[in-house]
């Protein structure tokens, strides 16, 4: 498509931010306000794992506290809008880009039904977008999610681990592979964890995980002398 006709697009379905909705240029993700305050808010994923010792990953990468800006990022990028989770893939991509033996990136799934129901799978085109960005392999065939009525953010955090069961792996066989799992936010850490047990039990020497936000209370973020 070339800029002519981009520029009619724009006139006849605007752009606009994922995060505020305010009209943006047709070749923008966000504006430059969310974006500014976005990038204000960065967390690590240590301030995360700090608040929740029983984590076991080695490593692991996030970008923002699930508030403000980026939580209306994320609830959108659930609806279906794309500018959000491209800038975060991109921003988690260049906070990998040393990790450089990683052999495959793969995400928590979804339900067929509630895939259909979104229209696409956020937590995957996440994934692919960092795995694109690094020209890393990507893999849907790891795991799968079995329906249920409840959702996981319906439940409190000491009924979570129960919910994880709903995840399960498949045959595939992940020998000495070293994973990056993906989700786009990461509260209490059951779902990764369940999905992490899963992969190492077909093999995966090591489980990394990135997430565009984590549940952290921001107060309580031990700042560095």
């Amino acid at each position: 498509m070339n800029r002519v006709q981009m520029l009619l697009l724009d006139i006849l379905y605007p752009n606009r931010c994922d995060c505020c909705d305010n009209r943006i240029p047709y070749d923008q993700l966000l504006c430059e306000a969310c974006i500014n305050l976005l990038l204000q808010q960065r967390v690590a994923y240590s301030d995360w794992a700090q608040q929740h010792p029983e984590n076991p990953w080695l490593e692991g990468t996030v970008l923002f506290p699930y508030e403000d800006a980026a939580r209306t990022g994320v609830l959108e990028m659930k609806n279906g809008r794309r500018g959000f989770c491209i800038f975060s893939a991109k921003l988690l991509a260049e906070s990998l880009a040393e990790t450089n033996d990683i052999s495959l990136v793969t995400w928590v799934p979804i339900t067929a039904k509630r895939r259909r129901r979104q229209g696409y799978a956020h937590a995957e085109y996440l994934a692919r977008c960092i795995a694109k960005e690094l020209d890393l392999p990507v893999r849907g065939d790891l795991l799968k999610e079995h329906a249920g009525t409840i959702r996981q953010h319906d439940l409190p955090a000491s009924e979570r681990p129960k919910y994880a069961e709903r995840f399960s792996g498949t045959d595939a066989d992940l020998s000495d592979q070293h994973i990056l799992l993906v989700d786009d936010i990461l509260t209490t850490g059951a779902t990764l964890r369940r999905c992490t047990s899963l992969l190492l039990e077909m093999g995966a020497a090591r489980v990394d995980i990135a997430a565009v936000c984590a549940g952290i209370h921001t107060d309580k973020v031990e700042k560095a002398p």
